[in-house]
């Protein structure tokens, strides 16, 4: 893989939560960070100069295996218009609005994004979620490329 690096978001333990990590196992980079559900602490780790691709299930309102590709600098306005665009709590869309706030400099990169149907208890995709696996790793894949 490139210097652009790639975080993983989610929980492997809550279903389509963890579409992202299947990312991670489908890319087999050991450079791809599985950050689990980081909350602040993901300024820290979008510090540097690479650039990013963050990578998350999200829960919009969407039809459940929906890409969502979004610059970095669009992803804190976009949680203005869909509170719950990911990570279900203080997700990524937070996290740069906080970081916007305390004056740190939002990071060159991409969001990709699948809607999830299923967030309960359990380590198995929901089967919309696990159709649209093969197109999401692709839209990775595509967000590196674009960036390298």
């Amino acid at each position: 893989m490139s210097a652009v690096r790639v975080l993983c978001l989610g929980n492997p333990h809550a279903s389509d939560d963890g579409a992202a990590f299947a990312v991670a196992d489908a890319l087999a980079d050991p450079s791809v960070v599985r950050a689990g559900r980081p909350g602040p602490g993901l300024l820290d780790l979008l510090e540097g100069d690479a650039p990013v691709v963050l990578v998350d299930a999200t829960r919009t309102g969407a039809p459940a295996g929906t890409l969502h590709r979004l610059d970095l600098a669009a992803l804190a306005g976009a949680s203005v218009a869909q509170p719950n665009v990911s990570s279900h709590g203080f997700g990524p869309a937070e996290a740069l609005q906080l970081g916007q706030a305390l004056g740190r400099p939002t990071p060159r990169g991409r969001f990709v994004g699948l809607e999830g149907e299923r967030f309960e208890p359990g380590s198995e995709l929901s089967p919309a979620v696990q159709r649209a696996l093969p197109a999401f790793v692709e839209a990775v894949r595509e967000a590196i490329a674009t960036l390298e």
